[in-house]
This record gives structure tokens, sequence and C-alpha cells, in this order.
């Protein structure tokens, strides 16, 4: 990979693509991996002990995603302040709903729910991943109670309202993101846009919704039955 391919405007493109696509993959298996938390505590808790079980493979995994995560960022900084020097007036919004040539208002506001959503991810770690560390007995081995942490977070209504928020904003940035990085590396076949479109708003609402269960189900049910 060539200096000036990074510093070039696709390369720059194509590359805040692959990482966001990256990304897009680990949303969508951290949501199917959270949703044992309605099997039971156990389960819960040995899906967590699994993935930092393996130091090495953990670490591992760790870093390449916030390798991914600051590259993200990164290119996308850059791509804006390129767009910026490039345009210093600024896009004219159009007023007319039904011209497809604006951009849509996930687009315009990419920088700034990307901005939110990276606050998010640092509060979530600082709440799970470095958050208090509770024993739990699992088959003769001691883990992490995940789960109670899990729902010492959640019994807090403040804590729930905010979590639902940010998860409506990662699902206006995803339904843009999956298309649009797809777009940019030319994989989406001749005629089949509208259909990613439509499967890129999919993604997003599946993973908003499914992020959305457990803090709903320990606030409303788990909570309320005490």
């Amino acid at each position: 990979m060539s200096v000036r391919y990074l510093c070039s405007s696709i390369g720059k493109k194509q590359l805040m693509a692959l990482t966001g696509l990256g990304w897009c993959g680990f949303v969508l298996g951290h949501m199917a991996g959270n949703l044992l938390y309605l099997v039971g505590p156990a389960e819960f808790n040995n899906y967590g002990n699994n993935i930092t079980g393996n130091k090495e493979i953990y670490y591992a995994i760790e870093t390449g995603l916030v390798t991914m995560l600051v590259l993200h960022i990164l290119f996308a900084a850059m791509i804006v302040i390129q767009n910026r020097r490039a345009r210093p007036v600024g896009y004219k919004v159009s007023q007319n709903k039904s011209d497809k040539t604006s951009a849509s208002l996930a687009s315009r506001t990419m920088a700034y729910s990307g901005t939110l959503i990276l606050c998010f991810i640092i509060l979530h770690l600082i709440h799970f991943r470095f958050g208090p560390v509770y024993p739990f007995q699992y088959k003769g081995q001691e883990i992490r109670d995940l789960a109670r942490v899990m729902q010492e977070v959640f019994f807090q209504g403040g804590a729930v309202a905010f979590y639902l928020f940010c998860l409506f904003v990662l699902s206006f940035h995803l339904r843009h993101a999956l298309w649009s990085s797809l777009q940019t590396l030319g994989w989406i076949p001749g005629g089949k846009e509208p259909a990613i479109r439509k499967l890129s708003t999919a993604f997003g609402i599946l993973v908003c919704l499914g992020f959305a269960v457990n803090p709903i189900y320990i606030y409303f049910i788990q909570r309320g039955g005490q």
C-alpha cells in the first residue's frame, strides 16, 4: 500500500469503508452474544469468559478493533477536512424532499452521529470492560459476573434512556454506513442499489433492536419485578 494511495481521496474513502465494515461485523456479532443474557446469567457469563479467557487472542482482537476504530476516525476526519476545504461555503440543503440529489439526513450528520457513538463506546468500556469484577461460579470455575454488572447499569433509568438514544443514533449511522461503504468499494452489483439500501436500513434497525432488548428487559421486567 503506497503513500500516494493513502493520501489520495479514493484511498482514504476506501480505507474508511473497510474499517467501517469491520466494525459493522463486530457490532452484529456482539449484539448476538449479548442476547445470551436472556438465556441465563450462567450462559451469558460463560460467553464473556470464553471471549476474555484466552488473553493472547482476546488482546489481539481488542488491538485490531481499536486500530480499526482509530483509522476509521482518522480517515473520516481527513475526508471532512478535505471536503470543507474544497467547499468552504458548504452544501446547500435542498428544501424539496423529492430532490434525490440532495444528501440524506443520515449522510449529512455522519460526523455528529460518529462523535456521539465514540463517546458511547468510551462510556460502554468504562461500565463493562473496566467496571467492577464480581465472582461467579460456573462448573467449578470462578469467572466474572458480567450479568450482575449489566443489571447494575440498566437498573438506572437514566442509563437506559441514554443507551437507547445512542442505539437510535447508531442505527441511523449504520443504515448509511453499510450502503455507503459497499458503494465506495464497488461491491454493489449493477441494478442492486435499491435492494442494498433497504438491506442497510434493515441492518441498522436489527442492530438497534437487538441491543435494546437487554436494557428494556432488565429495567422494565427484572427491576419492575423486584
